[in-house]
């Protein structure tokens, strides 16, 4: 272990803002929870997933986007309110993370014109009109109708209220939602802003005055000493909007207003692929990416402090922004639902038990498509009050796992510490899985650091490892165990395509495990994530790569949030995607196809097909009667992600014992 306090002395040393000490220089970035009850305040489930935030050391625990307007609480499709009800459950979120030695924090938003696309205007009550600093209509088709004075000032009321209930909440402090095309954003943005008068146009004074104004409202009501955060897009990242010297500008009027001034980016429109991936930085980007940007602020700043955020996971990083004074505070999201243990482990010195963010995105996807909050990564997340309330004693079971991929690891894991005597056989000589074949892929290092941590933590929890194992049936029952769980994985899907067995013919996962098998000009059958992926990798390796898709659109595998990343990739690359294409023959020269204008061929030295995998279903039941209880899990049983390989496998070992 690492001495932890000489390694990262920025890191860990408390903070001083105001009237409250921060632990650590490590903050939440304001997430939320979607678990929200009636009128919006978090439900038990919710306060259990700030208070894991809070047992895992962070500085902070930040709930998201708390609406502080009066006039949109007439509808119920986004209900957060901390003005107009009862605070019982905010009030008792504050106590929990208090409890463990956090700071609670509430991030307050007015939603004005909000997100460019329709869809996103959740924060709206119905027949709300938007408003914005000047009357428009959106590319979209949407009617923007500008802010009276009057109503800008009733805004800027609105800010201390909500502040004020907050801090009688028990809140030490509340942050302002001014980035991702928040109402903030727009007024700023010098496109937008085209007011003549004292509220906007090309004077930036002018443009920052209602932030500046709401900020000091809330110190009004409830005092210097009461920090207030405020959040802004550094740059808004595509060419017609504003840059970082603008956003240099931005901070310079909010500075010595707000304490902390946290760095992020975006564009107004918040889904564009190039906003998206950048906002919520995609695994295609080192992690720290938006520390130059906070660096070039900084230099403008003389009274507030300035935090950043930007996929940070490696507490070394994280050190090095800090101590080079790029920003005063990190922020964590996606990292602290990942691993919420991360400041309680930089402390400790355990850096090597750190499970990394890898930033696939699973998390947003799945908040957004369904209201989980979960993580891929750790099978945790989002079963807080399971975990928080004791299972039945489990009976001591000999448990037999076939298969050391992702699924098979973290079944053999989570049984060992439910005190079962776990034997793992796996028939090659390595642990890890088909996932293996991308070990050389720089923006998945993460997934690999996180496999290989696995990999330890299975040894030290004493499960009997038998590498080059090919389990049959006969030696499954000669080990006489009271549960086997099945986690053999799936194959390859080989289109049937004339010429699918050429030489010059490859599987994705044998061009991901060896690219110098491809020569020349490289074409790949098949948009979905291993395709799109590979496209990628080949192309900083420098292979001239295109892809032939079937379909309409690329195949997000359930990650609608990383697809976006994917496609923020192909169109910097500048990857050819050919859609509604299908490969009819492959030749020595190339793929025969037929595309929406009818045939074409696509001149290609090498070929590669990433055609989708096929669950080993029935390899894995014949164990079925080997043992009383039997599982399958991961792709064994339906071909997935990784989200269902280690969530499929922690359940199945968890309740082994228990119930059955």
């Amino acid at each position: 272990m690492v001495d932890a306090f000489k390694t990262f002395p920025h890191l860990l040393a408390p903070l001083q803002v105001g009237d409250v000490v921060y632990r650590n220089h490590m903050f939440c970035a304001p997430t939320g929870h979607t678990d929200d009850i009636a009128p919006g305040q978090p439900s038990t489930d919710g306060l259990m997933a700030f208070e894991r935030i809070a047992i895992g050391g962070a500085a902070t625990v930040a709930e998201g986007e708390v609406i502080i307007d009066h006039t949109e609480f007439n509808d119920k499709k986004w209900p957060r309110d901390i003005v107009n009800m009862q605070n019982y459950n905010y009030s008792r979120m504050a106590d929990v993370v208090k409890r463990h030695g956090a700071i609670p924090t509430m991030e307050l938003v007015f939603s004005g014109s909000g997100p460019s696309k329709p869809s996103l205007h959740m924060f709206m009550a119905e027949g709300r009109v938007l408003e914005g600093p000047s009357d428009m209509v959106t590319k979209e088709g949407l009617v923007v109708k500008e802010m009276s004075e009057e109503r800008i000032l009733e805004v800027i009321k609105d800010f201390g209220i909500g502040a004020l209930a907050a801090k009688r909440a028990g809140f030490p402090m509340v942050s302002i939602h001014g980035a991702h095309s928040r109402a903030f954003q727009h007024w700023f943005s010098p496109a937008e802003n085209r007011r003549t008068d004292k509220w906007g146009g090309a004077d930036v004074q002018n443009r920052c005055r209602f932030a500046v104004m709401a900020v000091d409202e809330i110190h009004r009501v409830c005092g210097r000493g009461f920090p207030v955060e405020f959040r802004i897009s550094g740059t808004e990242i595509v060419p017609d909007g504003y840059d970082v010297e603008e956003g240099c500008r931005i901070a310079e009027q909010l500075d010595g207003h707000a304490d902390i001034i946290s760095v992020s980016v975006s564009a107004l429109d918040t889904m564009h692929p190039e906003s998206f991936s950048r906002t919520h930085l995609s695994m295609f980007y080192p992690q720290g990416h938006h520390a130059d940007i906070s660096a070039e602020i900084k230099k403008h700043v003389k009274k507030s402090l300035v935090g950043v955020a930007g996929g940070f996971s490696d507490p070394y990083v994280m050190e090095e922004v800090l101590a080079s004074g790029k920003a005063d505070i990190i922020y964590m999201a996606r990292q602290l639902c990942c691993d919420p243990d991360l400041p309680n482990k930089v402390r400790s010195g355990r850096i090597e038990d750190i499970r990394k963010c890898m930033r696939c995105l699973t998390c947003f996807t799945q908040t957004v498509a369904h209201g989980d909050l979960v993580c891929a990564l750790n099978p945790e997340a989002q079963r807080h009050r399971e975990n928080y309330y004791s299972l039945p004693a489990a009976r001591k079971l000999r448990v037999l796992v076939i298969g050391g991929g992702i699924g098979g690891l973290q079944a053999a894991l989570t049984a060992a510490e439910c005190g079962h005597d776990v034997t793992l056989c796996e028939k090659t000589g390595e642990l890890g899985g088909n996932i293996l074949c991308e070990r050389n892929v720089p923006f998945k290092e993460r997934l690999h650091e996180y496999i290989d941590q696995q990999k330890r933590k299975v040894t030290a929890a004493g499960v009997d490892i038998r590498l080059n194992t090919d389990v049959t049936y006969e030696y499954a029952r000669s080990m006489h165990p009271d549960a086997v769980i099945c986690a053999i994985g799936s194959d390859v899907v080989k289109p049937p395509i004339p010429g699918i067995d050429n030489a010059n013919v490859f599987s994705a996962v044998r061009a991901f495990a060896d690219p110098s098998l491809l020569s020349g000009k490289v074409l790949i059958l098949g948009a979905g994530l291993a395709g799109t992926e590979l496209s990628i990798y080949l192309k900083d390796l420098g292979y001239e790569v295109g892809i032939v898709e079937m379909a309409g659109d690329i195949n997000d595998g359930g990650n609608s949030c990383h697809k976006l990343a994917v496609k923020d990739m192909l169109i910097q690359k500048k990857i050819p995607l050919h859609l509604n294409t299908r490969a009819e023959e492959i030749t020595d020269r190339g793929v025969l196809c037929a595309g929406p204008v009818g045939e074409v061929f696509y001149e290609a030295d090498t070929v590669v097909y990433a055609a989708g995998m096929k669950s080993r279903t029935k390899e894995a039941l014949q164990f079925n009667d080997v043992a009383p209880i039997f599982h399958m899990v991961g792709d064994c049983r339906f071909s997935s992600t990784i989200l269902n390989a280690t969530g499929s496998a922690y359940t199945a070992a968890r309740y082994l014992g228990r119930y059955n």
